[in-house]
């Protein structure tokens, strides 16, 4: 009988814990739109769009273009939807990033050559620019803007009725301000020491960085052939870097060995050939002229093509020399190449028949 009554008793037991617990539970179920009773939903702004997600901007910010060197920008003067200036006149923005050692042109193209120019630094400071048909260079006593960072550049014009207006901007980096540039080169060749290699090696990779930052200016080229020729004995190389410096209205600057007399090379009281009253100086090769100098850059001699009658090699067997005869000069212009040697005399018989006189062949 005992035995019967223990499930029953279990049973019952169970059944009283859970009818006191019921007042404290609720069973929730989710109905037909996949909303929990007793949720409100989220109310529907009027127009029928509905709120943005969180961390969604609601819209998007314009993004300012920056300008590339060398790249076109296109853009046009929309009354519409350009930004607003003084006196009736709207503008399209840039971002320009610039070094103070820049030298840059800025050129606008369009139907409308009225279109302006304005650059900006980080505190809206207006960078002064001076322009001359459609091309805007920047003002400043160095040229460049004032400091390294980054600039707001602005198309600006008078834009009537209600028809945009297209253009093309583009900015050039031409290459180094003027003071930028002399800086460098002159730390440069202050650093040089023509008889010592190591010196020389680190100044020629000083002027090949120079040439590639500013390839405008024919004084780096000039004293690369100058190395490439003398420290290097690179013929071809001094060939390629001489003919740059000329192109760019500059010279090729060889070393010369003469006569005080523009004598030939005669026998000496030691037995060896040579000149009687040795001088050493430079000869300079420019677009159509060639200046002879003595080492203190004294002018000894200067002949344009015209006065030119002929130049021919003079070959021993110890120098390869040069020889020019000129209108209305009495004694031929005798001289030796720096190194005496065969490559360096035909690199000079070129450059002055190509630049000089006009031949080329």
């Amino acid at each position: 009988m005992k035995r019967q009554l223990v499930p029953h008793i279990a049973v019952l037991s169970v059944l009283i814990l859970f009818s006191s617990l019921n007042a404290s539970f609720k069973v929730y179920a989710q109905s037909g739109t996949g909303e929990l009773p007793g949720t409100k939903p989220t109310p529907t702004p009027k127009g029928g769009r509905p709120p943005a997600r969180p961390g969604t901007p609601a819209h998007a910010t314009p993004v300012t273009p920056t300008l590339a060197f060398g790249e076109e920008m296109k853009g046009k003067l929309d009354p519409r939807a350009s930004e607003k200036g003084p006196a009736g006149t709207v503008f399209e923005e840039y971002i320009l990033n610039a070094k103070s050692e820049d030298l840059l042109t800025f050129r606008i193209e369009s139907e409308n050559p009225l279109l302006g120019l304005q650059i900006l630094d980080k505190d809206k400071a207006e960078v002064p620019v001076a322009s001359s048909s459609g091309e805007f260079k920047i003002n400043t006593q160095t040229g460049g803007v004032p400091a390294d960072g980054e600039y707001i550049v602005r198309v600006t014009g008078a834009v009537s009725g209600r028809n945009a207006v297209p253009f093309t901007l583009k900015v050039t980096r031409v290459g180094l301000t003027p003071a930028a540039y002399g800086e460098r080169f002159q730390k440069i060749y202050a650093g040089y020491n023509e008889t010592d290699q190591a010196s020389a090696d680190e100044t020629l990779t000083k002027l090949e960085e120079l040439a590639k930052d500013d390839a405008s200016r024919p004084t780096t080229f000039e004293m690369l052939g100058i190395i490439y020729l003398y420290n290097r004995h690179d013929a071809e190389k001094a060939e390629q870097a001489m003919e740059k410096a000329i192109n760019l209205n500059g010279a090729a600057v060889v070393k010369i060995a003469f006569d005080a007399r523009w004598r030939r090379v005669a026998k000496l009281r030691t037995g060896d050939f040579g000149f009687q009253e040795a001088r050493i100086g430079w000869l300079r090769i420019r677009p159509g002229q060639l200046t002879l100098t003595d080492l203190s850059n004294k002018t000894l001699g200067s002949l344009n093509g015209q006065q030119i009658k002929e130049m021919s090699k003079i070959v021993t067997a110890t120098n390869n020399m040069i020889s020019i005869t000129a209108m209305n000069v009495r004694t031929p212009y005798i001289f030796a190449p720096g190194s005496m040697q065969q490559a360096e005399a035909d690199l000079v018989v070129r450059l002055i028949q190509k630049h000089v006189m006009g031949k080329t062949n």
